[in-house]
């Protein structure tokens, strides 16, 4: 991985495109689910989205030296372009919100009463101050890449209903090797304390930078579902876990890929793995994060939704949220 990584990019773009085609990926986490009981209407087949919203909270610790200012401009930018666009297909997403992006503002020590993650250099690189360092503690308007009310309102009022779901409260690690349990369940209280007059239930979370852990504390809070890397699968219908909570295996991120792909190429990858979920009679959970390129939203993403709603036309495809699939499982005991 090493060798790979120092490999000119246009090597690398090459190395993916082949080993795409040759291991017909995407891989798909096979079930013994009876197929009727799977989804609403007994469509075929699945698929949800989800949008990890976190501003700056996402990259303050990342050792790929971004910039918090600019990556919360973009997602700015970006957030009430992709509701138009799902309003425009008719289609809810999950959402998942850091929970400081509730507040309107805060003050110097009112976050005093959190346990604090432990200094650590691993996914991210935290190894000295104060996990809330970066904090303005001021008002939201003043520092827009700290709290986004103003977004979170118009997530809510978008025609067409979205998912908020869970994403911590900080976008801290949620592994069982960087995070004592105490500190991820200050960081769900606070997610609630902060969301108290949207009177949210959150039923959905996606783990920080993937650091899954800590369920018996997510189950505590009554999440009922958690979008979770599972091995090298990219297709696959959730199964509960030992906690009893649902893990919906993480798919394909939307994103623009390597620069000398073309739009059309990019496209082809997402429709074989759609095509692949709807003939396996399985989920895919397709992701993104909001502060990516505009082209990724002007014109790939369209591009999918379009495909998807196609798909759903026809009666193969059923398009939800990660509480919504959580609701029929639950309700119609299929797992």
């Amino acid at each position: 991985m090493k060798l790979y990584n120092k490999l000119p990019t246009q090597i690398k773009s090459r190395i993916s495109k082949i080993n795409y085609l040759l291991n017909n990926k995407p891989y798909i986490l096979d079930d013994e689910i009876e197929q009727s009981k799977k989804f609403p209407k007994q469509h075929k087949a699945g698929v949800i989205i989800s949008a990890d919203f976190e501003l700056g909270w996402a990259v303050r610790y990342s050792k790929q030296d971004k910039n918090p200012d600019i990556y919360a401009q973009e997602e700015r930018k970006n957030v009430p372009l992709i509701l138009d666009i799902l309003e425009k297909f008719d289609i809810g997403i999950s959402w998942s919100t850091v929970g400081h992006l509730f507040l309107d503002h805060c003050s110097k020590g009112d976050h005093d009463w959190m346990s604090r993650i432990p200094h650590f250099d691993d996914h991210w690189k935290f190894i000295e101050g104060d996990w809330f360092d970066c904090d303005p503690y001021g008002k939201w308007n003043n520092n827009l890449t700290w709290y986004a009310p103003d977004l979170v309102d118009k997530i809510i009022k978008c025609k067409t209903p979205q998912e908020i779901a869970c994403h911590t409260f900080s976008h801290i690690d949620c592994s069982y090797k960087n995070c004592p349990s105490n500190v991820l369940d200050d960081e769900i209280k606070a997610c609630y304390q902060a969301s108290a007059s949207l009177k949210l239930k959150f039923k959905s979370l996606t783990f920080p930078g993937g650091t899954a852990g800590n369920y018996e504390i997510l189950k505590k809070y009554g999440i009922e579902i958690c979008r979770k890397r599972v091995s090298r699968y990219e297709i696959g219908y959730p199964f509960r876990n030992s906690y009893g909570i649902l893990i919906t295996p993480t798919g394909p991120i939307i994103a623009l890929g390597y620069k000398d792909w073309s739009l059309e190429y990019m496209f082809k990858r997402y429709k074989k793995a759609i095509d692949k979920t709807i003939n396996s009679g399985s989920l895919i959970h397709l992701w993104f994060h909001p502060s990516q390129e505009e082209q990724t939203f002007t014109s790939l993403l369209p591009m999918i939704l379009e495909y998807l709603k196609k798909k759903q036309g026809e009666g193969s495809l059923w398009i939800g949220t990660m509480s919504q699939l959580a609701d029929h499982i639950n309700q119609n005991r299929v797992l």
